[in-house]
């Protein structure tokens, strides 16, 4: 079948308001089309296929360690190597994420390999954090961490203890009660939203981490994406993408149509005085419209936390980087 084309896009501008003529500005656009399967079995003659083989992955936008985060992968996922240079890896992650991560963070295989990890018969982290041991015995030597979601493949049982191996073949045992057989929890799968929201829930006091996936540190569309994973659905990774997703709800009659697990997005844009990190420039105009808004904050440690707040704006307010209706703090 014909490959799906992806636009890589790299491009670089500086922007000048109101400087003079002396400033010479350039810009370059670069475009690369990349070849993409629609999924890993989509492509049979890829031999550049990668298994997260650490707890948890990085994956940044540029292949740097100073580069921006994107996402997270866990061990076990198995993702596409689309260019490999300098000790990092453009990879193509399960819901289509584009990004770099470091050759240390993954094993490298073929298309035959990781269709062997897919096919084996493995074991999925329920628990938030597992150690993964040398001996089936407690205080032995950790081989590895391991973090809800995370995948191995069970090799056999001793005792209280799976025998597992991890996607670089390192051997280990992991304690029963903290993981489930791969396919039967997927298979088990059928949740509604109360579950998600009980999913969750588990996440409650982990912190925030700008494009944290995992119980080490979560973002808001992190935070959706991993309670709907371990539901069973794959979401996309950004909140723009994650609500075009499912099908539309009509709250023009009140927000009592929604249901535990549904999503309605609101923005609230505050002025850059107050939260200098939305608009580091101070470009744009700002809007809070009349109405009632549920806010979650944390007032400490800025932790996943579950404490509505019902605030009511009682008119329209705009704001703008010229100082029209400027505030110190209205909201």
């Amino acid at each position: 079948m014909a490959l799906h084309k992806f636009l890589y896009i790299a491009a670089a501008a500086l922007v000048l308001a109101g400087c003079s003529q002396k400033y010479a500005v350039t810009a370059e656009d670069m475009a690369r089309t990349l070849p993409m399967p629609k999924t890993l079995d989509d492509d049979k003659t890829r031999k550049d296929y990668g298994i997260c083989r650490i707890s948890v992955m990085n994956v940044r936008e540029e292949p740097r360690y100073e580069a921006e985060m994107g996402t997270q992968m866990l061990m076990g996922a198995i993702c596409w190597i689309i260019e490999r240079k300098g000790g990092w890896s453009m990879i193509s992650s399960p819901e289509g994420y584009i990004a770099w991560v470091t050759d240390g963070s993954l094993y490298f295989t073929d298309y035959d390999g990781a269709m062997t990890w897919k096919a084996s018969r493995r074991l999925i982290v329920t628990a938030h954090y597992t150690p993964l041991l040398a001996a089936p015995k407690k205080g032995a030597a950790q081989v590895s961490d391991a973090v809800r979601g995370c995948i191995v493949a069970c090799t056999g049982a001793s005792g209280a203890y799976y025998s597992c191996r991890l996607p670089d073949g390192r051997e280990a045992y992991v304690a029963k009660r903290d993981v489930a057989d791969c396919r039967k929890y997927f298979a088990s799968q059928n949740p509604d939203g109360n579950d998600i929201v009980s999913d969750a829930k588990l996440y409650m006091g982990v912190p925030y981490l700008w494009a944290g996936s995992s119980v080490k540190g979560l973002d808001c569309s992190g935070f959706s994406q991993r309670s709907y994973m371990d539901c069973g659905i794959l979401l996309p990774r950004n909140a723009s993408q994650q609500e075009k997703c499912g099908e539309a709800v009509d709250i023009s009659g009140g927000w009592d149509l929604l249901q535990p697990g549904e999503t309605q997005t609101v923005t609230l844009k505050l002025n850059a005085d107050d939260l200098a990190s939305y608009d580091a420039y101070g470009y744009g105009c700002y809007l809070a419209e009349k109405g009632e808004y549920f806010l979650y904050v944390s007032t400490d440690a800025h932790n996943v936390k579950c404490d509505p707040i019902k605030y009511t704006v009682d008119k329209d307010r705009v704001y703008n980087a010229k100082g029209v209706g400027k505030r110190a703090s209205d909201l």
